[in-house]
């Protein structure tokens, strides 16, 4: 335990008596300079090396041990970094799951991006009957209008980057996924001489064979083909539905919603609903949760075998267009990894 100690010096001089014998020397004894001289410095020096009042300027001044710093020290940088790493509660996690699903297409009734920011306006007043019909038409408008670019060269959605600011980002549309798909065979059959979107060209005969058949069955068959056809097939179906769903919200918002829990109710519903769609599209066979259980990288070694990949990402960061626009937290890996090893196919 620290405490804080004060040493004062006082400003009258000690009298002493010093007893020679049975005589009293007040006034003459040369013992009392001695002795005062003694007392005054010792004063001194212990006011110029122990004067202070905080658990700074006894560190500095030297008063604590080397124990006591290295305990004090010790318990002020445990404590920091305990808080750094206080885990995320599940209730947190979950807000954040429902915000990517919710950011990912039209819909959520408090997901109104603020003009001119990247943040979130959750402060839209949906008392006014105006306000909540129309921005459910709106929504429902927007995601027909969906479908059709996600039939062609796919349709921009929003994400929370690591900074905790809402981005863009696209999708890759049937018509983007065909395209993709000729290039990548005219890069095969033309052994890399055609490299498109700044690809590098093979520097040897080597290199060519590797990526002729990396265009051809990896790049063209296995990732445009099987996979990206029909996930773009999954986007505009998922449109779809969310369309409908928000048409179906004019009804509850229309009537229920004119008093204050009724709108809480319709909200939670609604919002709750279009998670659980998006929930069902990411983990059904070639769906994007699947894509990230499933993902394998040698160079990680075990950490780098599906499942584990994916368990041991980090929330933010990576770069890889699999994990870039959603946030990874425990919750997220937990639920997508049960559901997709699930022997169920929808």
């Amino acid at each position: 335990m620290i405490e804080t100690s004060k040493v004062f010096q006082g400003s009258k001089p000690i009298k002493f008596d010093v007893q020679l014998g049975a005589y009293s020397s007040r006034e003459t004894s040369p013992f009392k300079e001695i002795i005062y001289d003694e007392v005054a410095r010792c004063d001194q020096e212990v006011n110029k090396r122990h004067t202070f009042d905080t658990v700074t300027t006894r560190i500095m001044g030297g008063a604590l041990s080397s124990l006591e710093r290295n305990t004090f020290e010790t318990s002020i940088t445990y404590a920091k970094e305990k808080k750094d790493i206080q885990p995320m509660s599940l209730k947190n996690q979950f807000q954040k799951y429902k915000e990517d699903q919710l950011l990912s297409n039209p819909g959520g009734d408090y997901f109104s991006l603020k003009k001119d920011t990247k943040g979130i306006d959750r402060r839209e007043d949906l008392s006014k009957f105006t306000v909540r019909v129309g921005k459910d038409i709106k929504d429902a408008g927007e995601n027909f209008l969906n479908i059709f670019k996600d039939m062609g060269t796919g349709a921009t959605f929003k994400y929370i980057d690591k900074d905790g600011s809402v981005r863009e980002g696209k999708k890759v549309g049937l018509g983007g996924t065909m395209a993709s798909f000729f290039k990548d065979m005219a890069g095969g059959m033309t052994l890399g001489k055609y490299a498109p979107d700044g690809e590098k060209s093979p520097a040897n005969a080597l290199e060519a064979t590797k990526h002729f058949f990396k265009k051809i069955f990896v790049d063209a068959l296995f990732k445009d083909i099987v996979v990206g056809i029909p996930r773009s097939a999954i986007h505009v179906g998922e449109d779809a539905v969310f369309a409908c769903m928000n048409l179906a919200e004019v009804v509850p918002d229309a009537t229920i919603g004119n008093n204050k829990k009724g709108q809480e109710i319709t909200t939670e519903v609604f919002d709750d609903a279009q998670v659980v769609v998006d929930f069902v599209t990411d983990i059904i066979p070639m769906g994007e949760a699947g894509s990230r259980t499933r993902a394998i990288t040698f160079k990680k070694g075990l950490k780098g075998f599906p499942l584990i990949n994916n368990i041991t990402s980090p929330e933010h960061g990576m770069v890889d267009e699999k994990w870039r626009y959603v946030r990874n937290t425990p919750f997220r890996k937990a639920i997508e990894s049960v559901a997709t090893l699930l022997p169920v196919r929808i």
